[in-house]
């Protein structure tokens, strides 16, 4: 993530410096990106369960990883007096992540006599979509070069798989058994949380160009499922590059 940022702020650097002769085009009222890109933030959360087996109680632990993904963004602004603007962007982030799951398993045939398994959980998968409101604020134009800074709230829908019962097989004297698998379910849940980022664009026209969106947004999520929530971290650095039209 530090390579990342390094690398956009030199890029911004240059674009400043190799603008900066020509001559500074008016702000425009309406602007339009549309960017592909990576969220590079990884986060990872746990989660446990119980249910009744052999008259016991059996328990599964799982931990969970989200790993860094490919993300698309596409927003627009408007301008309402001098530099300053609202605006409005969509995110959309989905990646598929490993998990490790242990289970505790009460003996079928001794009372407080459990075994352990444990494996790799798979069919776990992470979707986010976030919409972000946006106070905006042009700063005067480089030539063609113009940096927009953006903040406000973000709402955050997650859908996430979690694991919903472990699988494993067992044989006489059922003193060991197997862990085969898992079963998840994908459950959703929505908080409000906040993005801060910076958009630089570079036009070749005075309506279309290229630029760079680096932002960060943040929100804790309540997932649940009868009864059982899980609380996750949602969002992260998100940087990426692409169109951009204004008019």
């Amino acid at each position: 993530m530090r390579y990342i940022t390094s690398t956009f702020g030199l890029m911004t650097v240059c674009a400043l410096l190799g603008a900066m002769p020509a001559a500074a085009q008016p702000l425009p009222r309406f602007t339009i990106s549309v960017n592909g890109g990576y969220q590079p933030s990884t986060t990872s959360f746990d989660d446990r369960f119980t249910f009744d087996l052999n008259r016991e109680t059996a328990s599964v632990d799982t931990d969970y990883s989200v790993d860094a993904g490919p993300l698309f963004d596409a927003g627009v602004g408007f301008r309402i007096w001098k530099g300053l603007g609202a605006g409005i962007a969509i995110s959309r982030f989905s990646v598929d992540s490993a998990g490790q799951a242990e289970a505790t398993l009460p003996h079928p045939l001794f009372f407080q006599r459990n075994r352990q398994i444990s494996g790799e959980t798979t069919g776990i998968t992470r979707e986010e979509t976030g919409i972000h409101i946006q106070a905006q604020y042009q700063l005067p134009p480089f030539g063609n070069v113009y940096v927009t800074l953006a903040g406000g709230p973000s709402v955050l829908d997650i859908q996430q798989s979690i694991v919903t019962d472990v699988n494993f097989t067992e044989e006489f004297p059922y003193d060991t058994a197997t862990y085969v698998g898992v079963d998840s379910q994908r459950v959703s849940g929505t908080a409000t949380g906040f993005n801060a980022g910076a958009d630089v664009r570079w036009m070749f026209t005075r309506n279309v160009g290229v630029g760079g969106l680096v932002r960060y947004t943040r929100a804790t999520v309540d997932l649940t499922r009868n009864n059982r929530t899980v609380t996750v971290d949602a969002g992260g650095m998100q940087v990426g590059g692409g169109v951009r039209l204004a008019f």
